[in-house]
């Protein structure tokens, strides 16, 4: 009996590991079963155009929230479920994405440089604008007052690797382990980075190939550096028409932008009030505009690619300018396949860049603040969340007016002062209702996606309902979907769980994991893999697939391993008043470790002298048990 259940996990393991040959066209076929489903004019469209291969076409469809009536949001509902699916989905159909996205990359270069010159003339006093001037002034004071002076400490104590690729690192080995031993910079931060990393001494040890408690500070500084013009530009798939700009950043230069970013945060939110963590005040604001009309919602194109460098320089304090100013890459390098290109950006930074979101918040959130100001609305209806802006409606009109004058870019389809629908942050509202699609943006090739296009749509059919059971037009889609599920991993079922959006409404959200199919309590029973936990805790145990990590040595290189353990054990800052070491190292020597890296926790060394690091996207595909202590989530049947 025992061997059968091993045999049997082992066969799982296996069946979990493996890549589903899969291609567009078992997505497309999700959606035709969708649009069958949802029996709309425009869904009924939509199939049609599938089913002749014009998809151009069917992506370029877009849907007007104002020409449908107040009273009719199920029809509305319909319309964008249809429309959306495949809308976010990078389904090849033939469009040079990449060439779409330089394209637009080089109109916001244009745009920025027009911007950088505009605020030249108006230093120079050759423009004039005295609406504009005096907002611009009062968004200056807002920043100054609330960034105060810049802690160069307090910068260090939050500087960070990112978990994505650099100038140096790639692929799936972007963990901080081998981020410590492989450092990049621009040349003109190449100081600053060498003061980073010699601030600590085991990880300039480790660098110099010396032992956690050799002295490296005699030793010659930059000699592990690599030294980078800037940025490397490259894009990645947003949609089935453009691609996305992303911004590589040399190693060092992206630590100390989060450190700044971070900063950043920091001071908003105890200074403006302006917590980037949660998106809850966005969308509750976008729920009262869509019930009341008071509140609209902005949303402007490619404005973290129209940042200028003078529009920064007007507004910030010159301490905070130049500490931005010197980590950022002001050069940027391209192959478009036939040449490199060198490119001097007229914007001051960009996507990848580790401050940019919370610089772009900041602004706008100056900027909306002054103009409710100004017009004399309530200031408690304001809120920026990166380009998502939330105002009164009575303001629009002259906030819009200055951030024309500072380089943006209104996205007129996305931005709502009338009718009953509003947009912000993830969430829709059509005369109070949450109306928000469900939106497929990845290929079928693992399990995991299957589980998370079916729990997707499952709560999709929640919202749909008002939390009253599922709708029943979505069952055939999400059938259609777990029908692709091998059999024996079907039985990996889970519990839904809450997400409440604002609890002042008291909406709450259903969502789930992805390593599962989430279901109700009867349903989970019918698996092999739900009991009640053994121990005596009040909750429920259930299998699920995640992704594990992979073995590296670590006695090859112990002094790295020594830093890394330093750098993984770090304390988050709860305030400026209690931060951590600096560079974010414990203060406290761990000893010798090894890292259980899917956890993030330090844990004891193995016998054979190896540490677990992180892969970007995974390790290889693994069973595991998780307790949920908590009452099931019943979210109805199918009606």
């Amino acid at each position: 009996m025992r061997r059968t259940t091993q045999n049997r996990r082992a066969s799982l393991r296996a069946l979990a590991r493996s890549i589903r040959r899969t291609s567009d066209k078992e997505v497309v076929d999700v959606a035709l079963t969708l649009w069958k489903s949802l029996d709309t004019p425009l869904s009924l469209g939509l199939s049609l155009l599938a089913k002749n291969g014009q998809f151009e076409e069917l992506l370029r469809v877009e849907i007007d929230p104002l020409r449908y009536p107040d009273w009719d949001v199920d029809q509305y509902r319909n319309d964008a479920q249809a429309i959306s699916f495949l809308k976010k989905m990078p389904l090849e159909i033939g469009i040079d994405r990449e060439k779409v996205a330089w394209d637009k990359f080089l109109e916001s270069e244009r745009l920025c440089q027009a911007t950088n010159e505009r605020f030249r003339r108006l230093r120079e006093g050759k423009e004039y604008s005295p609406a504009v001037q005096c907002i611009l002034h009062s968004a200056q004071w807002k920043i100054s007052r609330w960034l105060g002076d810049l802690d160069s400490k307090a910068w260090a104590l939050r500087c960070r690797f990112g978990p994505g690729a650099d100038a140096t690192t790639s692929g799936a080995r972007t963990s901080a382990y081998h981020k410590l031993s492989q450092l990049s910079s621009t040349e003109d931060f190449a100081d600053g980075a060498a003061a980073l990393v010699y601030s600590h001494p085991s990880w300039a040890a480790a660098l110099h190939g010396l032992a956690p408690d050799e002295p490296s500070s005699g030793l010659p500084p930059k000699a592990w550096l690599t030294l980078q013009p800037g940025n490397k530009l490259t894009f990645v798939p947003k949609t089935a028409l453009v691609d996305r700009s992303i911004a590589i950043e040399p190693q060092m230069n992206i630590y100390a932008q989060l450190g700044l970013g971070a900063l950043l945060r920091q001071r908003l939110k105890r200074h403006a009030g302006l917590d980037l963590d949660t998106q809850v005040p966005s969308q509750a604001l976008a729920h009262l505009g869509s019930v009341k009309g008071t509140v609209a919602t902005i949303d402007l194109s490619s404005a973290s690619d129209t940042i200028a460098k003078e529009l920064v320089r007007d507004l910030l304090p010159s301490p905070w300018f130049n500490a931005m100013d010197w980590c950022r890459s002001k050069v940027g390098l391209y192959n478009d396949g036939i040449e490199d290109k060198t490119l001097y950006y007229q914007k001051f930074s960009s996507m990848g860049n580790g401050f940019t979101f919370e610089l772009e918040s900041m602004i706008f959130y100056a900027l909306a603040l002054s103009c409710v100001e100004a017009t004399s609305q309530d200031v408690r209806l304001v809120r920026a969340f990166g380009d998502d802006i939330a105002i009164p409606v009575k303001s629009v009109d002259l906030l819009e007016k200055v951030i024309e004058f500072c380089g943006f870019v209104v996205n007129k389809k996305k931005s709502f002062s009338s009718s009953v629908f509003r947009e912000s942050c993830g969430a829709d509202y059509f005369n109070g209702v949450d109306v928000r699609p469900y939106y497929q943006k990845e290929s079928l090739t693992h399990v995991e996606a299957l589980f998370r296009l079916a729990n997707g749509i499952r709560c999709v059919a929640v919202r749909r309902n008002r939390y009253f059971g599922c709708d029943i037009r979505l069952y055939r889609t999400w059938s259609h979907v777990v029908r692709r599920i091998p059999p024996s991993l079907r039985t990996f079922r889970g519990p839904f769980r809450h997400s409440e959006r604002f609890k002042t409404l008291g909406v709450t959200d259903v969502t789930s994991d992805d390593s599962y199919l989430a279901s109700n309590l009867d349903e989970c029973m019918s698996g092999d893999f739900v009991r009640r936990d053994p121990d005596g805790r009040c909750g429920w145990l259930f299998a699920g697939i995640i992704s594990s990590g992979r073995r590296v040595s670590a006695l090859r290189d112990f002094a790295l391993l020594h830093a890394y353990a330093l750098y993984s054990c770090r304390d988050a800052p709860e305030s400026e008043e209690q931060p951590r070491s600096p560079l974010g190292f414990s203060r406290n020597d761990p000893g010798n470790y090894s890292l259980a890296e899917d956890t993030g926790t330090l844990g004891h060394s193995s016998k054979n002298g190896t540490t677990l690091v992180p892969l970007r996207g995974g390790g290889p595909r693994k069973l595991s048990t998780s307790l949920f202590a908590d009452v099931f989530l019943d979210v109805g049947p199918w009606i």
